[in-house]
């Protein structure tokens, strides 16, 4: 089982007593505008007690549902503040407003939490209605007691300053929403693509492994009559038919490779790396900066066909991610053989310094862990990757010889 080391991922979430005291604001608001209603209700306007209680409740509790519903928060409200100047006493002359100060507040509230959930046509209608309430009242109250045009400006002036801020507000998170949405797909597409191109350069290399070992059989097969001599008839016709087979299989392949094959890949023609490469890897990093030290004991004289490279291929992934995140650590690679398996081992120290990066080949190096899982699954071995003891990280393959050896007779 393999294992990938990912850091914590941090709490976005507010803490503990900062979410209380957001829920409990709500309530402390409603509680201290009910009782400035209730106040100016008994004293400026002189209200019957059950009268200023059921007003100052209407005009102050929307504000504890106002976040949840606010349509429903924005009705009751406006229900208070339609009735409260029709059903008391007039105020005095100097005051030119026909509502309770904490009123107006509350409503401004419920205007911008009622922004924040409801498209923009009912916002419209919210800002005509609220200015056709207020025409109706002060068509209702006295004359003498409100300024009618003051109150219709400020209403009409007012109003769509909650409504426009929490509607910019909605939208600015949206997008903010979304951006982040975007970049969440934009990131799991782009891990996606590069697995797929790993796998793609592997089907790649393997093709070429396979196609060397098919022309060698397809040689065989049609030398084999000359070479031999005295094949009977039989024999050598079931010979030409190997060759065939194996030519049509190389034909095949190719036709594939070409569909694999991206129109932008180079075409390589240089000799697949190997074991006997794994040198000049780590000559590589050590140019770049890297203390290597490389290990090779107990090396199997002969390899399973298509064992070496996608080793090859790992360690060069590893010691490139060294060089990328580790610049300066001490690294050592170790290939050990035991007869019947192998274990290679990439490990490096926590980073001592920077270094200038690694000149690899085009297409050579892979995407990451991803593609060395990809390819220690490719030869049946298993890939463990982690933070090692020391506080560096470590790498290692573990390939059984003997299963690769019976997959491939099997073949």
């Amino acid at each position: 089982m393999s294992h990938v080391f990912t850091p914590a991922v941090p709490a976005v979430l507010p803490p503990l007593r900062f979410r209380k005291a957001r829920a409990a604001a709500p309530w402390a608001l409603t509680c201290f505008m009910f009782a400035m209603n209730v106040g100016m209700l008994a004293t400026v306007y002189d209200a019957p007690a059950e009268l200023t209680v059921a007003l100052a409740g209407a005009c102050a509790a929307p504000i504890v549902i106002c976040g949840r519903r606010p349509v429903t928060a924005w009705l009751m409200i406006s229900v208070g503040m339609l009735v409260t100047p029709l059903v008391v006493s007039p105020p005095p002359a100097h005051n030119p407003w026909p509502w309770l100060p904490m009123s107006v507040v509350a409503y401004l509230i419920v205007l911008f939490a009622l922004a924040q959930h409801r498209p923009r046509w009912m916002l419209g209608a919210v800002w005509a209605l609220s200015l056709l309430g207020a025409v109706v009242v002060v068509s209702l109250v006295p004359r003498s007691s409100v300024d009618a045009v003051v109150v219709l400006q400020l209403v009409a002036a007012v109003v769509p300053v909650p409504l426009i801020t929490g509607d910019a507000l909605h939208s600015r998170r949206l997008a903010q929403t979304c951006a982040a949405e975007q970049e969440r797909v934009g990131l799991a597409e782009r891990a996606r693509r590069e697995l797929l191109e790993e796998r793609t350069r592997i089907a790649r290399e393997m093709h070429d492994v396979v196609a060397h070992h098919m022309s060698v059989i397809a040689v065989q097969a049609a030398s084999a009559a000359r070479r031999l001599g005295g094949v009977p008839a039989d024999a050598e016709r079931e010979f030409d038919s190997i060759g065939a087979a194996a030519r049509q299989s190389l034909a095949e392949m190719r036709r594939l490779l070409g569909v694999l094959r991206s129109d932008d890949a180079p075409l390589q023609r240089a000799p697949l790396p190997g074991l006997g490469q794994v040198g000049v890897l780590v000559e590589s990093a050590r140019r770049a900066g890297i203390p290597v030290e490389l290990t090779v004991t107990g090396l199997p004289p002969h390899l399973p066909p298509g064992t070496e490279l996608p080793i090859y291929r790992i360690v060069q992934e590893a010691l490139s991610n060294v060089v990328r995140h580790a610049p300066g650590a001490a690294t050592a690679v170790a290939i050990i053989g035991n007869g019947t398996g192998l274990r290679v081992v990439v490990e490096n120290e926590p980073s001592a310094g920077s270094g200038p990066a690694l000149a690899e080949p085009a297409g050579a190096a892979g995407h990451g862990l991803a593609g060395m899982h990809e390819r220690a699954a490719l030869v049946g071995g298993v890939l463990l990757t982690g933070p090692a003891p020391q506080g560096g990280f470590r790498v290692e393959l573990t390939l059984p010889l003997t299963r690769a050896g019976h997959q491939e007779e099997g073949a």
